[in-house]
C-alpha cells in the first residue's frame, strides 16, 4: 500500500459548519448572478456609488482623500461584504449605507486581531469578536450618534448571521451604545443656540410669504410654489416628488386634501388644508401645474413615441424630414437647443468645446433616431415610466421641469424631463453655491438686523412642529400631521425654549394638597378634571365630551338628554381648552343647515317642521351664543361657560310649573359659575338675526 495514500485522513466537520459554509458560498453567488444593481459598475470594482449618497469603499482608505489607494479586504470576507450591502441596499436603497461599511470595517480589523494567522471570513464571527468589535468602536473619535448607529448595525448584522444560518452560535447581541438626546432635547447652551437657530423666525416666514405673492419669473413662481407646499402642513422636501397634478382633492365634508405619500414608514395619507391657506395652496398648486405642462407632455412623448424624437416648437426641420435622415448642423443645433454654439460668422457650423457634441459631428450621427436614443438614455429613470413613490406615471408628476429650465442664461432643453434634487430647492434659500443667486438675494430681503438670511427646507417642517405644540396640539395628531410612524420623533422637532416647556409644570405644580390645579392645565396636560376645579362641590372628575365637560351626577340617574350636550345645563365649556372652539364652529355648520332646512319646510307647511324649527333654533341659538362668549377677549382662558338653569328646567320643574308652582329649589345653584351663563337675551339675539 501507498504510504502516502495511507497518511489521507477524511475529517468529520459538525453539520452546522458544513451549512455556514455552503450558505455562504450560496449567498455569495446569488448576490452575483441574481442581483442586477450596481452590476454595471462591476463586481470587482473597489467602490461603488449609489443613486444616492457616499460612494462605498470597500476597504480602507487614507481619511478626507478620497483619490488615495485603497486597501481592500482580504477574501472570502470581501465578498461577504460586498453580497450583504448589494442586498441590503436592492431591498431599499439609502443614503446612510456608509455606516454599513464603517461597521464592517471595524468588525474586520476585530477578526484580524483574534485570527492574525488566517483569511478574516465571516463564519468565524463569535461572541469575542463581538466585544472586541464594541471596544474599536469605543476607542474611535465617533460622535456618540455615529457609535450609537453603527452599533445598530452590528447588531443587525448579528440577528441576520443567526437568522439565516451562518453562524448558530452566536450569542444575542444588544447594542450597548444608548441613543443621545437630540440637540433639541439637551439643556445646555450648545441646545439653546440650536433651538434659537434652526427655528425660523416669523420675520423669516413672512418674508417668504412676500415672496411667494410677488414671484413673477418662472423660476421664482416654481420654487416659491413649491416651497409653499411645505408650508401648510410638515412635510419633507423629496415627498414633493410623490405629488401628481391629481394630488389636490376636495372630500366629501367639502374640506380639501393633498394626497401624500410619507418617506419614513407613513405611506399614502392624506395632509389636510387649512382653510386659511386653501387659496394660497391652490394658487401654488396651479402654478406648477402649469410650469410642469410642457416637461410632462415631452415626458409623455417618449412614452407613446418611443421611436421618435420629440419634435419641439424649436425645431427648424421640414415635417417630412425622417428620424434617419442625417441633419445639418444647424438642424441638430435647434434640435437639440444649443443654438449657442453654432460659429459666430458662419450660423451653419457648430464651433463648441463640449465633447459629447464634438463626438456626435466627428461620428456623422446627425439623426433624430440617433438624438431620441441619447434623449432616453438620459432621462428615463429605472423605474420609467412610472414613479416608485406615486406609483403614477412619470408624466403626471407635479414638480416635473424640463432640464435646466430654471437656470438663468440657461437655454431649457424641451425634450427633456426631470425632477429637481433636494439640493436644488436648499441652494434657493441658503447659501451654497457662489455662483447661484439665493431667493432672498433675487427679492432683496434681510433678516431684521441686517444679516443674510439663510434656511433649509427641513425648517419648514421644524416651523409648524415647534408652534403647534405651542398651540397645545397633541403629540400622536402632531406625529399623524407630519408624517410620521412614530410618535417619539416629534421631541427633534420640538424647539420651543425650556421656559415654555416647563410653563405647563409651573401650572400642574400646586403648593398644598388642598389646592388643585386649575382645570384646563389639566386639560392640556391630557389628565382627569375633577369637578371641584370646575367650581362644583362635589367628589368625581368630570367626562370630556370634546367641546366641553359633563359634570351629571351618574350615581343619581342616567343622562335624561340623550347627548344634547349644547343644551344642558350639566354641561359646561372652557374658554382656551385646544379644539373644542373648531368643534362648536363645525356643530354650528351642521346645525344651521338642518335650521335652514326645517325653515324652508315649514314655509311650504310641511306638517311638524314648526317644531323642527323651534328645535333648532333654541340648539342653534346656545350654540352661537358659546362661540360668542369663547371668543370674547374680555374673557381670559379658563373661564367657564355654562348655559343658565332657567334654559334647561328639570321634569320635575316643569310639572310644578305646569300646576302653577314654585319649586323651593328653584332659586338655588351647585356651583359658583352661574357669572359667565348665557341669558337677558331674547330668541332673535339668541340667534344672531336682529
Amino acid at each position: 500500500m501507498d504510504k502516502k495514500a495511507s497518511n489521507v485522513i477524511n475529517i468529520w466537520q459538525a453539520k452546522q459548519e458544513r451549512d455556514g459554509r455552503d450558505n455562504l458560498a450560496e449567498f455569495v453567488n446569488f448576490a452575483k448572478t441574481e442581483l442586477t444593481l450596481y452590476n454595471e459598475q462591476g463586481w470587482e470594482a473597489e467602490r461603488w456609488k449609489p443613486s444616492k449618497g457616499q460612494a462605498l469603499v470597500f476597504g480602507f482608505q487614507e481619511e478626507g482623500n478620497n483619490y488615495s489607494e485603497v486597501e481592500l479586504f482580504k477574501q472570502p470576507y470581501l465578498n461577504f461584504v460586498k453580497a450583504f450591502i448589494k442586498q441590503q441596499m436592492t431591498i431599499k436603497e439609502i443614503t446612510s449605507a456608509h455606516i454599513w461599511i464603517s461597521m464592517f470595517r471595524l468588525l474586520y480589523k476585530a477578526l484580524l486581531s483574534q485570527y492574525p494567522n488566517q483569511a478574516p471570513c465571516i463564519l468565524n464571527v463569535n461572541g469575542q469578536t463581538l466585544k472586541e468589535t464594541n471596544t474599536l468602536i469605543e476607542i474611535e473619535k465617533y460622535s456618540p450618534m455615529r457609535k450609537y448607529h453603527i452599533g445598530g448595525k452590528l447588531k443587525n448584522l448579528a440577528d441576520w448571521l443567526v437568522n439565516n444560518n451562518f453562524v448558530l452560535t452566536l450569542p444575542k447581541y444588544k447594542n450597548p451604545f444608548r441613543k443621545p438626546a437630540h440637540t433639541a432635547e439637551q439643556v445646555s447652551e450648545e441646545g439653546d443656540k440650536f433651538r434659537e437657530e434652526r427655528c425660523p423666525t416669523m420675520h423669516e416666514m413672512l418674508t417668504f410669504a412676500d415672496c411667494f405673492s410677488k414671484a413673477e419669473t418662472v423660476a421664482d413662481k416654481y420654487y416659491t410654489s413649491a416651497l409653499v407646499l411645505l408650508c401648510f402642513a410638515p412635510a419633507r422636501i423629496n415627498e414633493l416628488s410623490g405629488l401628481t397634478i391629481h394630488s389636490l382633492q376636495e372630500g366629501d365634508d367639502g374640506g380639501w386634501y393633498l394626497v401624500w405619500y410619507g418617506s419614513k414608514g407613513f405611506k399614502d395619507h392624506r395632509k389636510g388644508v387649512p382653510e386659511l391657506m386653501l387659496d394660497v395652496v391652490k394658487k401654488a398648486f396651479q402654478t406648477l401645474k402649469e410650469i410642469s405642462e410642457p416637461a410632462r407632455q415631452a415626458a409623455k412623448w417618449a412614452y407613446e413615441h418611443p421611436s421618435e424624437f420629440y419634435r419641439h416648437e424649436g425645431c427648424i426641420t421640414a415635417k417630412t424630414h425622417s428620424e434617419s435622415m442625417q441633419m445639418s448642423q444647424k438642424e441638430f443645433a435647434y434640435a437639440m437647443d444649443v443654438v449657442g454654439t453654432l460659429h459666430h460668422t458662419n450660423k451653419e457650423v457648430i464651433n463648441t468645446p463640449v465633447k459629447w457634441i464634438n463626438a456626435f459631428l466627428a461620428k456623422n450621427e446627425l439623426t433624430y433616431e440617433r438624438l431620441n436614443q441619447l434623449v432616453h438614455d438620459k432621462y428615463k429613470k429605472n423605474d420609467w415610466p412610472y414613479n416608485p413613490k406615486s406609483e403614477r406615471p412619470v408624466w403626471e408628476n407635479l414638480l416635473l421641469i424640463r432640464d435646466l429650465e430654471l437656470k438663468p442664461r440657461s437655454s431649457t432643453k424641451r425634450f427633456s424631463w426631470v425632477m429637481p434634487s433636494v439640493d436644488t430647492f436648499n441652494n434657493q434659500i441658503s447659501k451654497k453655491d457662489k455662483k447661484m443667486s439665493t431667493l432672498w438675494e433675487r427679492f432683496g430681503v434681510f433678516n431684521e438686523d441686517g444679516s443674510v438670511i439663510s434656511l433649509t427646507t427641513h425648517q419648514f417642517r421644524v416651523w409648524l412642529n415647534t408652534h403647534c405644540k405651542r398651540g397645545g396640539v397633541d403629540d400622536w395628531k402632531i406625529a399623524q400631521w407630519s408624517g410620521r410612524a412614530d410618535m417619539k420623533q416629534n421631541a427633534a422637532y420640538d424647539l420651543r425654549t425650556a421656559q415654555e416647556k416647563n410653563q405647563l409644570a409651573k401650572q400642574l405644580m400646586v403648593t398644598s394638597y388642598e389646592e388643585s390645579p386649575s382645570a384646563l392645565a389639566l386639560t392640556k396636560a391630557n389628565l382627569p378634571v375633577p369637578l371641584k376645579s370646575l367650581g362644583f362641590n362635589r367628589e368625581g372628575v368630570a367626562d370630556f365630551t370634546g367641546i366641553g365637560f359633563c359634570t351629571h351626577d351618574f350615581a343619581q340617574t342616567p343622562c335624561t338628554k340623550a347627548g344634547e350636550c349644547v343644551t344642558c345645563k350639566e354641561h359646561v365649556c372652557m374658554k382656551g381648552v385646544p379644539e373644542t372652539l373648531d368643534e362648536l364652529e363645525h356643530l354650528e355648520k351642521l346645525i344651521s343647515e338642518q335650521y335652514v332646512a326645517a325653515q324652508n319646510a315649514a314655509g311650504d307647511s310641511v306638517f311638524g317642521a314648526d317644531r323642527w324649527v323651534t328645535h333648532l333654533g333654541w340648539k342653534l341659538a346656545h350654540i352661537r351664543t358659546l362661540i360668542h362668549r369663547m371668543t370674547d377677549d374680555e374673557l381670559d382662558d379658563g373661564a367657564i361657560i355654562r348655559i343658565p338653569v332657567e334654559h334647561d328646567p328639570s321634569p320635575t320643574k316643569r310639572a310644578l310649573e305646569d300646576k302653577g308652582l314654585q319649586s323651593e329649589f328653584g332659586g338655588q345653584k351647585d356651583n359658583q359659575v352661574a357669572k359667565n351663563a348665557i341669558g337677558g337675551a331674547t330668541m332673535s339675539q339668541l340667534l344672531g338675526i336682529c
